[in-house]
């Protein structure tokens, strides 16, 4: 069995530091623990996608299948886990709106963010897909899917959501076929929050 089971975050980020952890007191074969780290944020760093590598840590006790009963004394063993991302996705809720077209001019384009990016992506259903889910955002008015009919013909995406805090966010992306193996993004953010355009339109990548 496995006692004292625990991850650690090891990163060279400062929007998060790491404050503290709950392990798990001991974790039997065959079953399943819970084990929980926490992060302070930062709030004087802007959010973006950071990246922590990850192990868990443990002691683990030999037991005899039969009795139960402990066959060794603890040692100790760390385990390597795939990488901890936390993007700006993670900071959005989707929530649509019922007139895309009004909460956007409302939104006015006082803080609007405008970005332009090349990505290797096949076909434009694959790259809005990607890019929806670099967002974190609801798709609004039925801009969620490409039309067959549509071909190549470039795609206007319009999506909404609320950022931490509150922030009510949308975003027009347009989408558009560059050869035969590239997308060309162009995508405008606004927001209520002066700074929460630019830190959506930095997370595509």
């Amino acid at each position: 069995r496995l006692e004292n089971v625990s991850v650690m975050l090891e990163g060279d980020v400062d929007l998060f530091e790491v404050t503290g952890e709950i392990p798990a007191e001991s974790i039997k074969y065959g079953e399943t623990g819970n084990i929980f780290s926490v992060l302070q944020r930062n709030m004087d760093v802007p959010i973006e996608t950071n990246v922590f590598a990850a192990s868990l840590h443990f002691n683990v006790i030999q037991v005899d299948p039969a009795s139960g009963e402990d066959e060794s004394d603890a040692f100790e063993e760390e385990y390597p886990l795939e990488e901890l991302e936390i993007s700006t996705a993670d900071f959005m809720a989707k929530v649509t709106v019922p007139d895309f077209r009004k909460a956007w001019e409302n939104a006015t384009n006082a803080n609007e963010v405008m970005e332009k990016y090349a990505l290797q992506y096949k076909s434009l259903e694959e790259a809005m897909a990607s890019v929806i889910n670099m967002l974190g955002m609801q798709p609004c008015d039925g801009t969620g899917t490409i039309k067959a009919a549509a071909g190549a013909k470039p795609h206007m995406l319009h999506a909404s959501g609320v950022f931490i805090g509150g922030k009510s966010t949308f975003a027009r992306a347009q989408f558009s076929m560059q050869g035969d193996s590239g997308v060309v993004l162009k995508i405008a953010v606004r927001s209520e929050d002066q700074n929460v355009p630019r830190m959506v339109a930095d997370c595509i990548r």
